[in-house]
């Protein structure tokens, strides 16, 4: 039972860093005015928020559930 929950602590940490990653591309596509950057946005800060939650930063995930929303509305006002 242990190691299952170090492994899920493994995909867990992953998932956090995918989130980063694609967050950080996120800007590099709206930099360069590509309408898929809302997009990547919102994964990446729904990971992110997973992530948050899974270690109980709530404040963290508030705001990346918050500005998931907020790159929804800003696909819609872009397409």
């Amino acid at each position: 039972m242990n190691d299952w929950f170090k492994y899920s602590d493994k995909i867990i940490e992953r998932v956090g860093w995918f989130g980063a990653g694609l967050v950080i591309w996120g800007y590099y596509l709206n930099a360069n005015c590509y309408v898929s950057s809302w997009v990547v946005w919102t994964i990446g800060n729904l990971c992110v928020a997973g992530y948050s939650a899974h270690k109980k930063a709530y404040p963290t995930t508030v705001m990346s559930l918050i500005i998931a929303v907020m790159n929804i509305y800003g696909y819609f006002k872009w397409s």
